[in-house]
């Protein structure tokens, strides 16, 4: 019998520094209330799920909180956002000018914020993580699991799964990507489709031979 399982990506709601565009890598801030009232609206068109986790900074924590109450969840520093070093809490407007942040957005795989994360490591700590989801997944009678992240793990998590560029799936706080699965025979799964959560605000949606493939890697 042919087993599917569903994955939701979520971004966390929004926090003061995503209001002000701040890089709030690592920084632990908390929700604000309309990044709560965001998240309400997406709360019903989640399932119970099967296996939770969540980043282990507030701010994501917080959103596991409001969307799964009462519900265990792991928490993994995996899955946490790039560490911006000296650029925490820095607005484009104020380094705009700096020749090393411009390199940085550049080429943000050559470069690295002043004691900062490398995005490798970021890339690294993202796909371990993946793994890990992918083999309990495949091991245990989960039909949902629901991921609490940061834009940039979120990113490289759907991006690795469709194979497609980073930016292909825009999420902001308070939103999520869900991600069908069907066993493939192994460790192996195809991807059946992948749509925003939030369909109505985003209106991208991809399914079937679009964006079919096997997912990489021995899982």
């Amino acid at each position: 019998m042919d087993r599917m399982v569903d994955i939701y990506f979520i971004r966390h709601g929004l926090t003061e520094g995503n209001r002000q565009k701040q890089y709030i890598g690592w920084s632990d801030l908390p929700l604000l209330e309309e990044g709560r009232e965001k998240l309400v609206k997406i709360k019903d068109q989640l399932p119970a799920a099967d296996l939770i986790y969540s980043s282990d900074l507030i701010r994501c924590v917080e959103t596991a909180e409001l969307l799964f109450p009462g519900r265990r969840f792991g928490r993994s520093s995996s899955l946490r956002e790039i560490h911006f070093g000296d650029w925490e809490k820095c607005t484009y407007e104020d380094l705009k000018d700096v020749d090393a942040y411009r390199a940085w957005i550049s080429r943000p795989d050559h470069h690295t914020p002043p004691n900062g994360e490398r995005y490798a490591h970021v890339q690294r700590r993202v796909e371990r993580f993946l793994l890990h989801l992918l083999r309990t997944v495949t091991k245990q009678p989960v039909q949902s699991a629901a991921v609490i992240t940061h834009g940039g793990p979120l990113r490289e998590m759907v991006s690795w799964i469709t194979g497609t560029p980073l930016w292909t799936y825009p999420v902001h706080p308070g939103e999520g990507v869900k991600v069908k699965l069907k066993r493939a025979g192994g460790m192996s799964w195809n991807l059946l489709q992948v749509a925003p959560i939030t369909a109505k605000e985003n209106g991208w949606k991809k399914n079937g031979s679009t964006v079919t493939r096997n997912t990489r890697g021995s899982m």
